[in-house]
């Protein structure tokens, strides 16, 4: 859970900032190849859109490395129990925290707000997607095969030699249902035309509507829009990634009109026709209701007739080289971004706590310290809970009935909470300062006085406070050894090893029945 939260915000956060950088130099590349075909340009959006997907998604997974993973836990782990240090010292040590493994750590709220409304972009954007794909399957299934019009066939047939291969056909449906011709169908695809269309008997009409629709089929558009819609989702919530889908349709419209341009009609009539089959569509409401491809899919009809009208052509050596330009341009940058990622992480619940306003953090300490005392003081300190629910008082032989008195319970059930407490904040600070492994110190133990190992253990000598060494204080593993030496049978030798450098602090042999000696 915490490395999907982990990889969900590196993700997001980064992508913000990574997409806009990717789209502005989408941006700039197609102002260079302004002059250019529009495939070009058509070719650059679709990579903006591949890589505003896959550089945020890289980076993410970059953290999902062993050696990532195993330098984040560690970090985490050690300084998980520290109720009672101070703000500074908490603060200092979510600092050192983010510093050593380089990520941005989040407040929790933050982060779940963040992840909530991303969640919540993506299922819109999800359940409007859902919804054009019912839309463009109703229109679909509603249309009526077109047959028995030879002269709609003898267009149709002219538009497929000049654009189709040989041997591919096209399939033409009418509905009442749609305004202007429209393209669908993913391994099948149909051309739709409005029923006002055919009833016109328009030939420039005609031939300009099927051709440029015969032109989304040879470039399979219907397919590729549907990826493109999937890639889309993710990245829903970014208002770059919406101008990088716009562009994709756009430029993919003026794509088709060159191609009908140059093959089946001249620019000007094109453009005649263009004007009359455009104006009566509604883009922006049929966009928003399917899926299909068409020749209104761009909101861009002024900008359409100006590009057939006044085309520009480059000489191929200074079109190789704008375009290798304008390659390194995109990709060469957008790459490099990815050692500039970012990693962002949930701040864990108990260092949360730790970021609490220093009043607060100083009054719960204080209630703490005086309920360790009041406890101490009304119980004392020779206390022991009893199997039979009794707690027994060694200093005066006093018993307390803890079942009949809820007072002493709730105060006997603080106390054991504080102990328990002191003792995981100790064996955290035990845990943090260790430098040598348990093994390790078994191994150094064992290679003074060889034998078996009956138990070993981590502790330290002279606390300041609870998670706070003294100056003389020393962190050591107690290692017990037990070996038939000089006949002396069952002979226990205790080895202190200091857990920071690896050296013997002592040495002590214990024989049984006897009491202990020192070596």
């Amino acid at each position: 859970m915490r490395n999907s939260s982990q990889l969900l915000l590196t993700f997001l956060l980064n992508a913000c900032w990574q997409i806009a950088l990717v789209a502005a130099l989408a941006s700039f590349s197609s102002w260079l190849l302004r002059n250019s075909a529009a495939r070009f340009r058509h070719w650059i959006w679709v990579a903006a859109l591949l890589l505003s997907l896959g550089i945020p998604v890289t980076t993410s997974w970059q953290i999902l490395t062993p050696a990532n993973l195993t330098a984040f836990q560690t970090s985490t782990t050690e300084p998980e129990i520290q109720p009672l240090v101070t703000v500074n010292t908490a603060r200092a040590e979510l600092r050192n925290l983010s510093v050593s493994t380089g990520a941005f750590l989040l407040n929790r709220t933050t982060a779940i707000v963040l992840l909530s409304i991303y969640f919540a972009i993506v299922l819109f954007s999800l359940f409007r997607l859902l919804q054009a794909w019912a839309t463009t399957k109703q229109l679909k299934n509603g249309a009526v095969p077109l047959s028995g019009d030879k002269h709609v066939e003898e267009i149709l047939t002219r538009c497929s030699n000049a654009i189709m291969r040989a041997g591919e056909g096209v399939e033409i449906r009418t509905s009442t249902a749609v305004t202007v011709p429209i393209t669908t169908g993913t391994f099948n695809p149909i051309v739709i035309l409005p029923e006002r269309l055919l009833s016109e008997h328009n030939d420039e009409l005609l031939i300009s509507a099927i051709g440029h629709e015969i032109v989304h089929i040879r470039r399979r558009d219907y397919a590729f829009n549907l990826v493109y819609e999937l890639l889309y989702l993710p990245l829903s919530f970014h208002p770059c990634v919406a101008l990088i889908r716009r562009r994709i349709r756009q430029t993919r419209e003026l794509s088709c009109d060159e191609v009908v341009a140059e093959r089946i009609m001249t620019a000007e009539v094109y453009a005649r026709s263009l004007i009359k089959l455009a104006s009566s569509a509604p883009p922006l409401q049929r966009l928003s209701v399917s899926t299909t491809v068409g020749i209104a899919d761009a909101d861009i009809l002024e900008a359409r007739i100006m590009s057939l009208l006044r085309r520009t052509k480059l000489d191929t050596r200074r079109k190789r080289v704008i375009l290798i330009a304008v390659s390194l341009l995109l990709l060469v940058p957008c790459l490099a971004v990815a050692s500039f990622a970012m990693k962002f992480d949930l701040t864990p619940a108990d260092e949360a706590a730790l970021v609490q306003e220093p009043s607060q953090q100083e009054k719960e300490r204080r209630e703490k310290d005086a309920g360790e005392v009041r406890v101490r003081t009304e119980l004392g300190d020779e206390m022991t809970l009893t199997a039979d629910g009794t707690y027994t008082s060694t200093d005066g032989g006093k018993t307390w009935r803890i079942a009949n008195d809820p007072q002493i319970r709730e105060k006997v059930m603080a106390k054991r909470e504080l102990e328990f407490k002191m003792s995981a904040i100790r064996q955290a600070t035990l845990i943090r300062m260790a430098k040598i492994s348990m093994d390790q110190a078994i191994q150094v133990a064992t290679s003074q006085k060889p034998g078996k190992v009956l138990q070993c253990s981590l502790d330290a000598e002279h606390w300041k406070e609870p998670g706070v060494l003294a100056e003389d204080g020393f962190v050591f593993y107690h290692v017990m050894l037990v070996a038939n030496e000089d006949g002396e049978t069952g002979a226990v030798t205790h080895v202190l090893v200091n857990a920071v450098d690896g050296s013997v602090i002592k040495t002590e042999k214990e024989l049984p029945r006897t009491g202990r000696r020192p070596e």
